[in-house]
């Protein structure tokens, strides 16, 4: 770690003589002064960015990435720059367009490079896809100038069309509304864009870069608990250098504005359009100008200027978060990286590790461990279940994993030795030969379950009505839809179980209907199957579960009351008005329940009662007869 020589120590020598020492303290505190001053002054050319789970910090010479990966180790990737800057980055004005281009591209390439650490998609190779991030790129481009430029625009214009105020009169006002509501717009974005858990990491994140090169050029040891001391403002944040984009533009366009009103120029303050064009026009110029004022505001700390930097800091409030102690320490990585590699030209590079193909990474995954600890033994299989990625993908010659991933598997077979069940850790579960999304809001899909669906399925006609109650994850009424194309209702009464079960049918390409509903209470219309894995294990039971079960399973989806059978008394009683005249209700239960559920569905329906592999009862079938 960097260490900050002391400056300017002053030692004070008590000799008796008070004249003396009222003399040195009366320079004590003199240097004091000049000594708060220089601290004013910029120390270091050292600049940052946030990226996901990590910093990156550009100095003069070279640009460090510190990022964390999934095992809680720091991992930083060093580039030397060039020594020499072209004649245009030392351009005044002209430099400050060059940099916002350049941080641009260089930004999007270092959250790629930080993102090949996070459990990110697998690259199939696959060319087609190649449009997909240009055009993300233009519509990014494309909302932004309709956020900042068109709906200021557009305000302005209704107010003067509501107000029937002459426009020409009040040519400084159009441009003062304009500017009004951009801030609006800007502050609303990013107080709206915050709340995202990982945005606000980021944003986490931004407020270590900052801490530590507050410390820095405090002069303070770049130790975690200086750094917490230190502000997360800083004079030359990216936030206040938009901030003085947009308040630049607005004083440009007044000028602009009440010149073309002196000559008479009126369709440049009629014509909305056309300002649109000059705006967009004048972003180099007022990027230039934005680019100077930020470099001048973090060398002086003038009266004049304390009104800017404060406007700058109170929309840093929205982009910055306190930082935890982990997020510093990356910073901090990444801050004396660029330090010692700006000081010593003869530290060498280091470079993230590239993405591996498929092959190599199964020879990973073989080697770690987890084949023993799933006991699961084909590693094809395995492999495909933790990179998530389908046939097709898993044996393309030009697919590449990502580094992270292998990270990522001791940390993997942890947790399944640890006892949580392997469909969590990886999530995703098997069921009808097709791969679900499960995690611990949903029941992990049994075997047994699949028997449950075949009965339903001998049911269920092309496009008849079904109804999958206290759906889950939703395999059962997914596989209805997709094997029967049958009109698919999924209900549950928990929005998290929902919202897998969205998850699911969307990735499999199922058209299915949603309900959020307790039991029947929201569910609307009747159906020709209702199909239920209803919650069936006795609330004294339960803690004797075993630990993988009761531990991990959300209890929710296990507690069927005080004898297990709570919700198939509501089935029972109401389940006949949501069906069909020849309707039938299939049901899955627990091995030792299979009399008395029947018993609650005899007299009012046919039942058959049916066993799983084990010969336990499993299956209920209600068939409406009796009771039309």
């Amino acid at each position: 770690m960097f260490r900050q020589d002391s400056r300017n120590a002053v030692s004070v020598q008590n000799n008796g003589d008070c004249a003396q020492n009222s003399m040195r303290r009366s320079r004590n505190r003199h240097d004091g002064r000049r000594n708060a001053h220089e601290r004013s002054k910029m120390k270091t050319k050292i600049g940052g960015q946030a990226v996901l789970e990590g910093v990156m910090m550009r100095g003069e010479r070279s640009m460090a990435l510190s990022v964390r990966d999934e095992g809680g180790n720091i991992r930083t990737e060093t580039t030397r720059l060039a020594d020499k800057k072209p004649w245009y980055r030392k351009v005044p004005f002209l430099r400050g367009v060059v940099n916002l281009v350049i941080s641009m591209i260089d930004g999007t390439k270092i959250i790629n490079k930080s993102a090949e650490f996070m459990i990110e998609d697998v690259d199939d190779g696959n060319s087609s896809d190649s449009w997909v991030m240009p055009l993300a790129t233009m519509l990014g481009v494309v909302l932004a100038l309709g956020l900042f430029i068109g709906i200021p625009t557009g305000v302005q214009a209704l107010f003067f069309a509501l107000t029937k105020l002459d426009p020409s009169r009040y040519v400084w006002l159009k441009s003062l509304i304009e500017g009004v509501v951009k801030m609006a717009v800007l502050v609303c974005y990013m107080a709206g864009i915050s709340h995202m858990k990982e945005i606000r990491r980021v944003f986490m994140y931004h407020g270590a870069e900052h801490k530590t090169i507050n410390c820095y050029e405090r002069e303070l040891p770049l130790t975690v608990e200086n750094v917490q001391k230190s502000s997360r403002y800083h004079d030359r944040c990216g936030t206040s250098f938009i901030v003085f984009v947009v308040v630049l533009s607005v004083i440009l366009m007044m000028v602009l504005d009440v010149v073309a009103a002196a000559v008479n120029f009126t369709a440049f303050i009629k014509v909305w359009w056309l300002r649109m064009l000059l705006k967009i026009a004048l972003l180099p110029l007022t990027a230039g100008i934005s680019y100077e004022m930020l470099m001048l505001l973090a060398r002086t700390n003038f009266v004049l200027f304390r009104p800017l930097k404060w406007l700058g800091k109170q929309f840093q409030r929205l982009t910055t978060r306190e930082p935890d102690d982990s997020m510093c320490e990356v910073a901090i990585k990444a801050f004396t990286s660029v330090l010692e590699m700006d000081n010593d030209g003869s530290i060498a590079e280091n470079r993230f590790p590239e993405p591996m193909p498929v092959a190599e990474f199964r020879q990973a995954v073989e080697a770690s461990g987890l084949a023993e600890a799933t006991g699961i033994h084909d590693i094809d299989f395995l492999t495909k279940a933790v990179l998530r990625v389908s046939d097709k993908t898993y044996f393309s010659s030009k697919t590449k994993v990502p580094y992270g991933w292998a990270l990522r598997l001791p940390k993997l077979v942890e947790r399944i030795n640890g006892g949580e069940p392997w469909q969590y850790v990886l999530q995703q579960a098997e069921f009808f030969a097709r791969r679900y999304y499960v995690d611990r809001d949903v029941l992990i899909p049994r075997q047994e379950t699949e028997l449950v669906c075949e009965q339903a399925l001998k049911h269920i006609g092309s496009g008849a009505k079904v109804l999958d109650l206290c759906c889950g994850s939703g395999v059962l009424g997914i596989t209805a839809a997709l094997e029967k194309q049958a009109d698919v209702t999924l209900a549950d009464v928990s929005e998290k179980a929902l919202r897998i079960a969205k998850y699911n049918a969307k990735t499999l390409g199922a058209k299915c209907k949603f309900v959020q509903s307790d039991m029947f209470a929201k569910v609307g219309g009747r159906f020709d199957v209702i199909v239920c894995n209803p919650p069936y294990i006795e609330t004294a039971t339960i803690d004797t579960l075993d630990n993988s079960v009761k531990d991990y399973e959300p209890h929710l989806a296990l507690d069927g009351g005080e004898d297990g059978l709570k919700f198939y008394r509501v089935i029972a009683e109401q389940g006949a008005k949501h069906l069909t005249k020849h309707g039938v209700i299939v049901l899955e239960i627990g091995y030792n329940q299979g009399e008395a559920v029947s018993k609650l569905f005899e007299g009012a329906f046919d039942v058959t009662l049916l066993k799983d592999y084990s010969q336990n009862d499993r299956i209920v079938v209600c068939a409406v007869q009796r009771c039309r």
